[in-house]
């Protein structure tokens, strides 16, 4: 028979064997090392990063499938998710340390939407800067969609029945024809009624949406000011600012990048196997 040759059986150029380090613990760690668990290590990092990537992508996509749902919405404002870098600050022993991260942050584009003219009495439009303001349950809102109405009480509602405030309060409407300034002046059969409270904020505006084509503050310290430069309009509305193509195209994207990182969780993960029942047979 032939003689067992321990050189030749550990040749690495050799078919069929495996160049592989053995496993060792750390004196120091306790842990296992070596490349098999170093490549498992990558591996397991690689599929935590494309498990975030498609989550933030498909919350992206639903963002994005929110704002196609609005583009005939009256008012509404586009939302997206933005790539940046956050300032956390970390309470430790009375006191506070900053420490810099990143992460994707929902944000709102509040640039003006088209134009539209109606021609009915009670629908306004603000250009240029501001927010109607409006009262409701919850405290005050802020709102740029136009759309009033008399309530059953007689004064001016939102189209989901809350009361846009004047310089003087709600605004009571009597019978008859209305008409709006571009100043903001609500006057009916001669005679001023009030004047829409015209409200701005600092920017980027703290603001969050609060459902009804509403806006909240941020902060409930978040102080309002009055607008200045804006106009209002009557017999108009402003649209959805959303850019339907645009939208779409990135949609498409959003969804493509999805499919992209999918393919390579499954090809991982298939690697990953195959690399196991590799070494289970060396």
């Amino acid at each position: 028979s032939r003689a067992h040759d321990p050189a030749r059986s550990a040749d690495p150029r050799r078919p069929g064997r495996r160049n592989s380090a053995p496993i060792v613990v750390s004196a120091r760690a306790g842990a296992p090392s070596g490349p098999g668990i170093a490549l498992a290590s990558e591996r397991g990092a690689m599929m935590e990063s494309l498990a975030a990537s498609m989550q933030t992508l498909w919350q992206r996509h639903e963002v994005i499938a929110n704002n196609l749902a609005n583009a005939g919405s009256i008012g509404f404002k586009a939302d997206d998710l933005e790539f940046t870098r956050v300032a956390a600050q970390l309470a430790s022993g009375g006191g506070a340390a900053g420490t810099a991260g990143a992460g994707w942050i929902p944000w709102t584009d509040f640039s003006e939407g088209p134009l539209q003219v109606t021609g009915r009495d009670l629908d306004v439009a603000l250009r240029g800067p501001g927010f109607l303001v409006v009262d409701t349950p919850r405290g005050l809102r802020y709102t740029r969609a136009g759309a009033l109405s008399v309530g059953r009480e007689g004064f001016l509602v939102t189209s989901s029945g809350f009361r846009v405030l004047g310089e003087r309060g709600p605004i009571l409407v009597p019978a008859g024809p209305v008409s709006i300034t571009e100043q903001g002046a609500v006057e009916s059969k001669g005679r001023t009624l009030d004047t829409f409270r015209v409200v701005d904020f600092p920017r980027p505006y703290p603001l969050v949406k609060d459902g009804d084509g509403l806006f909240a503050p941020a902060s409930p310290a978040l102080e309002a000011t009055t607008a200045a430069g804006a106009q209002v309009m009557g017999g108009a509305l402003e649209g959805s600012n959303v850019n339907v193509v645009r939208t779409m195209v990135d949609m498409i994207e959003t969804l493509r990048r999805y499919e992209a990182a999918q393919r390579a969780m499954q090809a991982a993960d298939e690697a990953a196997r195959y690399a196991a029942n590799d070494m289970g047979r060396v």
